[in-house]
C-alpha cells in the first residue's frame, strides 16, 4: 500500500472516528453494564423483597399454575386475550415474575407486574419502579429516542469501517506497535502509543461487536426489504423461512375446562433437562389456550429452545430446537450469545465488561489525538477544537456522571414513589444537561473532566453506603439466604470509585504540572 493511500485512510480514519464518538461511547459504556443487567435489577429491587424463608435443596417451589392464580387474584381489567408472561425464579431474581396486559381503558396498552415468593406464595406489586437495569439497557441498543435503533446500526456500520482502517493503517507495525509505550514528555506520543495498544487488544471484541451490533440493529431495514421484494408483502411466510415461530391461537368464545399446564411445564424441563427460564400463555381462559416454554441450554451457543403446546390437548404447536431448527436463527442465535457474553460464566462477562471500558479509553484518546494533531495545523478554526473538546468532555465525563447519578436516585428514592423509574430516568437527562452548561463556562476542559469523573466515584461511595444505612437488617437476611450478588455490585460501584478518583487525580496532577511548566516558562522569559 502506497503511503498516499495510508494517509488518506488515516484521515477519513480519524475524521470518522471522531464523528461518531459520542453515539459509540455511550453504545460501549452502556452496553458493558448492561453485560451485568440481571445483577443490577437485582440490586436495585432485592432488599424490598425479602425472600420470606431460607431456601433449602430440598424445597420444593409453587407449581406455575397456583402462582398464575395468585398473581391473577383481586386484579381488575386482565384482557382475557391479552398475553401472560411468567419469568421462573433464577439466581439473580428468586422469585415469579409474573405480568399480565390490562383491557385498554385509558386510550393505551397496559401491563402489569407482580413478584411472587416460590415458597410461600406472598405477592408483591412493583408497577415497574425498578428500571435503571432497562433504561441502561435502552441506552445501548437505542439512546433512549425514537429513532436511536437506526442511529446505533449506522453508527455500528461506521464503527467496522473504523476497524478495518485501523487494521489496515497499523498492519506493517502491527506487533511492534503493542509492546511500543514512550515515556518522553510528550502527551500526543504517549496517547498514540495507547490508543495503538488498546486497540490491537481490542481487535477480535470491536469486530465481533460491530458485525453482531449491525445485524441486530439493521435487521428491520433488511426484513422490510426483503418482505416487500422477495416476500411480495407477505410477511408472514418471510417470517416462517425465518425460523420465527408465531403463536396466535383464534379466539374460540369458550372457557378452557381442566388443562395440564404443569404436567407440560414438567415434560419440557424434562425434555431439555432444566427448567424453563420463560413462560407464555396465549388466550389463557379460552379453549384455544396456548403455553409456550422458552428453554436456554447453559455455557453452549446454541440456540435457545423453543416449544409450545395447545392446553386443550397437550399437542405441539410449534417447536424450535436441535431437531427441529433453522440455520438462520440458529446463526443470529449465536451472534446473540456472543454478544450478550450469556454463553460461560461471569468470568466471560467481566472479561468482556473490561474490553469494552477499553472501547470508551480507545474512543477518548481517538478524540484527543485528533485535537493534538491539528492544534499544531495553521488556518484549523479555534472554535472547532474549543467544540470538540468540550463535545469529548461532555459524552465521557458527563455521560459517566449522570450514570452515576441515575445509580444513586434508584438507591434512594423510596418505593412508594409515584412514577418512581420516571425520577431516575429524569435525573441522568438533567446531570447531562447540568453538564453541558457548565461546559460553556471558561473552565479548563482536562478540570472539568477531572471534577466529574471524581464526583462520579464519591457518588458510588455515597450509594452503597445509603444501601447499607437503608437496607442493612434486609441485606444480612439476603447474605444467610446466599443471596450474594447485590454484593458484589457494591463491590463493583466501590472498585470504580476508586479507578474513577484515581484518574481524576492523575488529570489534576497533569494540569497542575502543565501551569507549573507554563509559570517556570514566562519566568526564564
Amino acid at each position: 500500500m502506497s503511503k498516499g493511500f495510508i494517509r488518506r485512510l488515516t484521515e477519513a480514519h480519524s475524521w470518522l472516528g471522531l464523528c461518531i464518538s459520542g453515539v459509540l461511547f455511550v453504545v460501549f459504556f452502556a452496553g458493558s453494564i448492561s453485560l451485568f443487567r440481571d445483577e443490577v435489577k437485582q440490586w436495585a429491587q432485592q432488599p424490598h423483597y425479602p425472600l420470606s424463608e431460607v431456601v433449602t435443596v430440598n424445597k420444593k417451589i409453587l407449581p406455575i399454575s397456583k402462582v398464575i392464580d395468585i398473581a391473577k387474584d383481586g386484579v381488575e381489567h386482565i384482557d382475557p386475550e391479552g398475553r401472560i408472561t411468567l419469568d421462573s425464579p433464577k439466581k439473580h431474581l428468586p422469585y415469579f415474575d409474573v405480568s399480565f396486559e390490562l383491557l385498554d381503558v385509558e386510550g393505551k396498552a397496559q401491563r402489569v407486574n407482580f413478584l411472587v415468593d416460590p415458597y410461600s406464595g406472598a405477592k408483591f406489586e412493583t408497577h415497574d419502579n425498578f428500571e435503571l437495569s432497562d433504561f441502561i439497557y435502552d441506552l445501548h441498543t437505542e439512546l433512549n429516542i425514537p429513532t436511536g435503533t437506526y442511529i446505533v446500526g449506522f453508527v455500528t456500520l461506521f464503527l467496522f469501517f473504523a476497524v478495518i482502517s485501523g487494521i489496515f493503517i497499523h498492519a506493517r507495525k502491527l506487533v511492534t506497535n503493542f509492546f511500543k509505550y514512550r515515556h518522553d514528555n510528550q502527551t500526543r506520543s504517549k496517547l498514540l502509543d495507547m490508543h495503538n495498544v488498546i486497540g490491537v487488544m481490542s481487535i477480535p471484541f470491536t469486530l465481533m461487536y460491530a458485525m453482531s451490533g449491525l445485524i441486530f440493529n439493521l435487521v428491520i431495514i433488511y426484513q422490510i426489504a426483503f418482505a416487500v421484494v422477495l416476500y411480495k408483502g407477505d410477511q408472514e411466510a418471510l417470517l416462517h423461512d425465518a425460523g420465527v415461530q408465531v403463536v396466535n391461537p383464534e379466539w374460540q368464545g369458550k372457557p378452557l375446562g381442566t388443562h395440564e399446564l404443569d404436567t407440560l411445564f414438567a415434560k419440557t424441563s424434562e425434555q431439555y433437562g432444566q427448567d424453563p427460564y420463560l413462560t407464555q400463555l396465549f388466550n389463557y381462559s379460552d379453549d384455544s389456550a396456548v403455553a409456550r416454554f422458552f428453554v436456554r441450554e447453559k455455557n453452549s451457543l446454541t440456540n435457545i429452545n423453543d416449544i409450545s403446546y395447545n392446553l386443550k390437548d397437550s399437542t405441539v404447536y410449534t417447536q424450535y430446537d436441535a431437531e427441529h431448527g433453522n440455520a438462520l436463527r440458529e446463526g443470529l442465535g449465536v451472534f446473540s450469545r456472543l454478544h450478550f457474553a450469556d454463553f460461560a460464566g461471569v468470568d466471560i462477562r467481566i472479561l468482556y465488561f473490561i474490553l469494552g471500558m477499553g472501547v470508551c479509553g480507545l474512543i477518548v484518546t481517538g478524540n484527543l489525538l485528533w485535537i493534538k494533531k491539528r492544534e499544531k495545523q495553521r488556518g484549523q478554526s479555534a472554535r472547532t477544537l474549543d467544540f470538540v473538546k468540550r463535545f469529548t468532555v461532555w459524552s465521557a465525563g458527563g455521560v459517566v456522571l449522570a450514570t452515576s447519578v441515575a445509580f444513586f436516585v434508584e438507591r434512594v428514592l423510596p418505593i412508594s414513589l409515584l412514577n418512581r423509574a420516571d425520577y431516575m430516568a429524569s435525573s441522568f437527562v438533567i446531570t447531562l444537561v447540568l453538564s453541558a452548561v457548565m461546559l460553556c463556562f471558561k473552565f479548563r476542559k482536562i478540570t472539568l473532566l477531572s471534577w466529574f469523573l471524581r464526583a462520579s466515584g464519591c457518588l458510588c461511595v455515597v450509594t452503597v453506603a445509603c444501601g447499607w444505612v437503608m437496607f442493612s437488617d434486609e441485606n444480612l437476611i439476603l447474605w444467610s439466604q446466599g443471596i450474594t450478588d447485590i454484593f458484589a455490585v457494591d463491590i463493583g460501584l466501590l472498585l470504580s470509585a476508586t479507578l474513577l478518583v484515581f484518574i481524576g487525580n492523575k488529570l489534576i496532577d497533569k494540569t497542575s504540572e502543565t501551569n507549573n511548566s507554563n509559570v517556570a516558562k514566562v519566568a526564564v522569559s
